[in-house]
């Protein structure tokens, strides 16, 4: 900017209240998983290194905006959590989300710390070569553009898996249901 010092290309330092939210977040999601009032909606997955969302829909409605804020897992996955392909249900893990070692979860935040610095690294550079406010500005503008394009196309991918593991369940209902039908000759019994 015209004659004034900027450091936009230094490295920020990863303040107190930064590291404190991401191990708030981490300790609220793991209490949640972990919390057995909650486990027909959510659990631990059966190797305890992940975790499943039995009913999606409730999921969304009741648990994460009461008890995370947020209103999808789209902050998960910041946070380097992964579907996992093979289940059936919607299930996530990460390295350090293990039940029983919530000491682990402080990883978890600073890894998220150090990944947010590289992605805000280009930012930064491109911030360096302003030469006043008006072009701040409009690299701000575009960088967050390219941020929601991102994140859109994440959300998008995520739903056409939801989708498909829906109708995967739905399908393996209706063989079962099937199955039973035939079993007792063609007639329901209630």
């Amino acid at each position: 900017m015209d004659g004034d010092n900027n450091n936009h290309g230094a490295p920020h330092p990863v303040s107190i209240e930064q590291k404190k939210m991401c191990l708030d977040f981490m300790r609220k999601a793991y209490a949640m998983v972990d919390d057995p009032s909650t486990d027909l909606i959510i659990s631990w997955g059966f190797n305890r290194d992940s975790f499943i969302v039995w009913h999606p829909p409730e999921c969304y409605r009741d648990l994460l905006p009461r008890l995370l804020g947020v209103p999808d897992f789209y902050r998960f996955r910041l946070y380097g959590f992964k579907k996992v392909v093979s289940s059936v249900h919607l299930e996530y893990a990460r390295d350090d989300f293990v039940k029983g070692r919530p000491e682990l979860l402080e990883k978890i935040g600073q890894s998220f710390l150090e990944e947010r610095e590289k992605k805000m690294k280009p930012l930064r550079d491109a911030m360096r070569n302003c030469k006043n406010m008006d072009e701040e500005r409009l690299v701000t503008k575009e960088w967050m553009a390219t941020l929601e394009r991102e994140r859109r196309v994440q959300v998008d991918k995520d739903f056409l898996k939801d989708a498909d593991l829906l109708l995967l369940r739905i399908s393996k209902y209706k063989e079962r249901r099937a199955k039973s039908f035939t079993r007792f000759g063609g007639y329901y019994y209630y």
